[in-house]
């Protein structure tokens, strides 16, 4: 069976290889695959800058999209053909989240997406809504329920204003998800073309943060000095800093990324206490959330944004895009 690999901690570790056809054991089924999409998360494990000390090899790609083409032993519930996508944490089924569900994760230590067939558990896949095609529909699981989960943590009414920064998969979906149910999105991006675009789905404003060198005293003018209700922490680093100069009294920040670092050195709690700020780590969700996330797509038929398409050849090409500038949306990986 086709596949990747990654065996190491560099790109160039990304193997194409020839692997035994999976079978669905009791209680799991095999889905062929359609199409495989790429998070930030998958670049960074393959180039080593996260969880290095992950057993390798493994297939990667968390996300993914396909139908059913063999039934293990007692599943009930699922019909050959169906077009499912599997939940990232399969451990994770409801309720809150425990350390030990990060070892049951696709696309790293569980293989993931990018293969011609993967094998999964029943009970941790979730049914496409119909209106969405596969490129769609494989961009789901891990970006979609993060964004998901990180409003529920944000605890916003209609009304309430949010902060959502750039335009990667999980910002898109956060700032979709929020002009859905009534929020004031202000948008941050350091692009022309993606201000327009984030304006058209949704973002009442948007701050273009490379030419805007104080960003906090940017967000408190659009919002009457008071600063915004609730931001989406996608960037992580030194700029947390200065983010906290744009949170109102008693927001609530998820920090979901990383895309600058992980290390923050500063002021960080004399900002929190001052304002009581509430910060949260938001780790994707449950399976339970990942329904729920599906139901209100459906509700309100939101079309997440899908970014460039590549051919199962390029697979290693479409992760190595996630390393600079690229099209609005996520790259995914069509199998066909």
């Amino acid at each position: 069976m086709d596949a990747f690999q990654l065996q190491g901690t560099t790109l160039e570790s990304l193997r194409r290889v020839d692997l035994p056809e999976p079978q669905p054991g009791p209680g799991e089924v095999r889905i062929r695959v359609a199409a495989a999409s790429v998070n930030y998360r998958d670049y960074a494990l393959a180039t080593g800058r996260y969880q290095a000390e992950l057993p390798r090899p493994f297939v990667p790609l968390s996300d993914g999209v396909g139908r059913i083409d063999a039934l293990g032993a007692g599943v009930g519930g699922f019909a050959l053909g169906e077009r499912v996508i599997g939940h990232y944490t399969t451990a994770w089924l409801d309720g809150p989240f425990k350390s030990e569900n990060h070892l049951s994760k696709l696309g790293g230590p569980r293989d993931g997406w990018l293969t011609r067939k993967i094998v999964l558990p029943a009970a941790a896949i979730a049914r496409v809504p119909g209106y969405l095609d596969d490129a769609a529909a494989s961009t789901l699981p891990v970006s979609g329920l993060t964004a998901w989960s990180a409003l529920r943590k944000l605890e916003l009414a209609p009304g309430a204003s949010v902060l959502v920064q750039g335009s990667g998969s999980v910002s898109l979906m956060a700032l979709q998800l929020a002009a859905a149910r009534g929020l004031d999105v202000i948008a941050t991006t350091g692009d022309a073309a993606k201000a327009e675009r984030l304006r058209a789905l949704g973002a009442r404003a948007t701050i273009d943060y490379r030419a805007t060198p104080d960003l906090a005293a940017a967000v408190r003018a659009l919002t009457d000095g008071r600063g915004v209700d609730g931001i989406v922490d996608v960037v992580g680093g030194q700029q947390l800093l200065g983010l906290l100069g744009a949170a109102a009294d008693n927001a609530h920040i998820a920090l979901i990324g990383f895309l600058d670092s992980m290390q923050v050195a500063g002021n960080l709690i004399g900002p929190i206490m001052a304002h009581q700020l509430n910060l949260h780590g938001v780790s994707v969700g449950s399976l339970a959330d990942l329904r729920a996330y599906l139901d209100e797509l459906e509700a309100h038929r939101i079309a997440p944004v899908v970014g460039e398409r590549y051919g199962f050849d390029d697979g290693a090409r479409a992760i190595a895009a996630m390393a600079g500038a690229r099209a609005l949306g996520k790259p995914v990986v069509l199998m066909d």
